[in-house]
């Protein structure tokens, strides 16, 4: 049983707290927010405001602070807040406490301003007497306790192969496939897990568009292509990257597309900057000559990355950045 503090008890936290209790973990929300100190309360939680923590005692401190965008910039301040209080709760801590990131942070903050700040505050060293990890939440506000409980992948930034064997034993008991990597790859699959649904909506609603300017039902029209259209249903279509569309039809068919829209008198700027960054990478290198000149090295490579490991032993690969834990089948194909 591991004793868990989950700083920062919103949506996210609670739903991190909650998960880790079901498999028996000690936890302890804390929060700066009297209401949801309170209501932690009545429910029957441990719960309470940073003072009163007993930092010394945790084994793992998981950061669930909100990072708001203001400006079209994240804003760091209640994290990082969050950060120097821990820091200097830990300062005499025995052992090797665990702190966790599960806020959403742009690449590199791990790495460049929480593990400098950690350090300096607390006088440790992170893979001496301290565990830093990055670890992206998936969960749907709607539903977020059970996503946590039931999650499709669970995905694991760490500095060092002793937080990364802390983390793995936690999330086993959870049942979902555990991609081990370093911190900053951590924080851009997050990020790109999220544009990815931000473009896939704005896709369809561009197509939501056009249906309703030619008099169609939309619902046909993006139901059908939700089976048909093979980047939808096939993981390796399109995810490989570093390689411009080619062939016989998207390019043709995006151009023929673009004018007929413009004809109609719309807008379509999802095509419009999908055709850019065609561009872009065609300058980079030709469209291939078929789909096995992407795939053999970019999934050998893969392979090799994320092969199992023997008896769920640690074994880094790449010097200390990614630990392979499951085959490229398991990650690729959700099976």
């Amino acid at each position: 049983m591991a004793r868990i503090v989950v700083v920062g008890s919103g949506v996210v936290g609670r739903a991190t707290g909650k998960g880790f209790l079901a498999k028996g973990h000690h936890v302890v929300f804390v929060d700066i927010n009297s209401g949801i100190i309170e209501r932690l309360r009545s429910e029957g939680y441990y719960a309470s405001f940073p003072p009163e923590v007993d930092w010394a005692a945790a084994d793992i401190i998981m950061l669930s602070v909100n990072t708001p965008t203001v400006g079209g910039q994240i804003v760091l301040d209640y994290l990082l807040q969050a950060v120097e209080t821990v820091a200097r709760g830990l300062a005499a801590a025995p052992g090797y406490p665990v702190v966790v990131v599960r806020s959403t942070v742009v690449p590199t903050t791990t790495e460049q301003v929480i593990k400098p700040l950690l350090e300096e505050v607390s006088g440790r060293r992170v893979g001496v007497d301290l565990g830093l990890c990055m670890n992206p939440e998936f969960l749907r506000q709607v539903s977020a306790e059970e996503d946590f409980i039931n999650p499709w992948i669970t995905v694991v930034g760490s500095c060092s192969p002793i937080e990364a064997g802390v983390m793995h034993e936690l999330y086993v008991p959870f049942g979902a496939p555990i991609i081990h990597t370093d911190c900053t790859t951590a924080e851009t699959i997050k990020y790109a897990n999220n544009l990815y649904n931000a473009t896939k909506i704005s896709f369809f609603n561009e197509f939501f568009l056009v249906c309703e300017r030619l008099g169609i039902d939309h619902a046909v029209v993006s139901r059908t292509v939700a089976r048909s259209a093979e980047g939808m249903w096939n993981p390796y279509y399109g995810t490989i990257g570093g390689w411009p569309y080619g062939g016989a039809c998207l390019p043709k068919d995006t151009a023929a597309f673009l004018a007929f829209a413009d004809a109609l008198g719309l807008e379509m700027p999802v095509l419009t900057g999908t055709m850019r960054m065609n561009q872009i990478m065609e300058q980079r290198a030709p469209a291939p000559a078929s789909l096995h000149e992407v795939l053999g090295p970019a999934l050998a490579g893969a392979e090799r990355q994320l092969e199992p490991v023997a008896d769920e032993r640690f074994a880094y690969s790449g010097g200390a950045r990614a630990v392979p834990l499951a085959s490229v089948d398991t990650v690729l194909q959700g099976e």
